[in-house]
């Protein structure tokens, strides 16, 4: 059986549009005589209108049809395509039953179209078929700029999230939509209620609903599946969630980075404090430099960061380019704490300053604020540099 014709003079005849989608009464070719002449969409061969028990309109083959996918398809097939057509219709979409693409490397149960050229093709499946078969006819229809959604009422489908695709039940004498639909909860996707197939079918076609491919756990769901249908404002939340958690990730890493560039710069100072205490002119020149404005009352800030604990003094490697012209602070073991007065460089200043990250104390102000204009710029070329915030 068919739901579908054609017609010599009128064309496509669709039984289950009251005009047959050409115009024509079902009594124009149902019980006439003479027959009125039509072949079957698929094999073309002939056809006449049938009526079932239960008043279903339908084309049956004549005798001696050859082997047709159109006939050997179920009752139970053949309803559900009308329910399909009868729910995007319901939807306000036109809906064609049968139509195959143009070069017939496909077959759409329902071809579900709108006038400025949407089309969705709802697949009725309820024959077995694997994974990679049902992917493959996906991709056709996909390659002809049709999307496909599948229907099936199976209790086990092996393809269900493999594709676009649905389970469906009988519940209340009417057909329920119960799985894949999910929410995002903020943390993981939970399962949705069952809803009617026509409101399901309406969600699909206005894009209230969308086949997603979860990134984020499944939780208490019938089955973990690889696409699911949700609506956009859930897939939205879960980027969102993902882009936070990547940031955070992304901070961590640069953090750890930094951490290990100020190992390194603080081990590179240690070892400069001393290889300069193994010069004796290196002393005078500390002595020199701790008699500088402000430099006293720097080392009692830098002590009172650790509540006097320690000692501070003015490092022998006072002079190094690495400082900036500035005099580094250190405890007794030569362990650098803090550098005073770094002066701001005609380009960025020294990578080290950076790296260490360490207190730098001015004895005024303005010093502090013309320095804090050339380190910004050294922040953003090691910025541009290292792809990572420095700071």
């Amino acid at each position: 059986m068919s739901f579908t014709a054609v017609h010599p003079g009128r064309g496509r005849l669709d039984a289950s549009l009251p005009d047959l989608g050409c115009g024509w009464a079902w009594e124009a070719v149902h019980r006439v005589r003479p027959p009125v002449l039509m072949a079957c969409p698929e094999c073309g061969h002939g056809m006449h209108a049938k009526v079932s028990s239960r008043g279903l309109r339908f084309f049956a083959h004549a005798p001696g049809a050859p082997t047709c996918t159109l006939a050997e398809e179920s009752m139970a097939h053949h309803l559900l395509k009308l329910e399909l057509a009868q729910a995007a219709r319901g939807a306000g979409w036109l809906a064609e039953l049968e139509v195959s693409g143009p070069d017939g490397r496909w077959r759409a149960d329902v071809l579900a179209s709108t006038a400025s050229g949407r089309r969705v093709a709802l697949e009725a499946q309820l024959a077995s078929i694997t994974a990679d078969e049902i992917r493959a006819r996906t991709e056709r229809m996909s390659a002809s700029s049709v999307r496909a959604c599948w229907f099936s009422d199976r209790s086990r489908i092996p393809w269900l999230g493999a594709v676009p695709s649905v389970r469906l039940a009988r519940q209340d004498g009417g057909l329920v939509v119960v799985e894949p639909m999910a929410r995002f909860t903020g943390t993981h996707w939970s399962p949705e209620p069952s809803i009617p197939l026509a409101q399901f079918v309406d969600r699909l076609l206005t894009s209230r609903f969308i086949s997603h491919a979860p990134r984020t756990p499944q939780r208490h769901m019938a089955r973990p599946v690889t696409r699911l249908w949700a609506h956009p404002q859930c897939i939205l939340a879960e980027a969102g969630k993902l882009r936070d958690e990547e940031k955070q990730q992304r901070a961590v890493q640069e953090e750890q980075e930094r951490g290990e560039r100020r190992g390194y710069a603080r081990q590179e100072a240690q070892f400069a404090e001393r290889t300069a205490r193994a010069d004796p002119d290196r002393e005078a020149l500390a002595r020199h430099s701790a008699r500088l404005p402000g430099i006293e009352q720097a080392i009692a800030q830098v002590a009172a960061r650790y509540l006097g604990r320690i000692r501070v003094i003015v490092g022998w490697s006072v002079g190094d380019s690495r400082y900036a012209c500035g005099v580094p602070l250190v405890n007794e073991h030569g362990s650098l704490l803090a550098v005073f007065d770094p002066l701001p460089q005609p380009g960025p200043c020294p990578a080290f300053l950076l790296d260490v990250d360490l207190p730098l104390i001015f004895p005024t102000e303005e010093r502090r604020e013309r320095f804090a204009q050339y380190r910004a710029v050294s922040e953003r070329v090691r910025e541009a540099g290292y792809s990572a915030d420095p700071e």
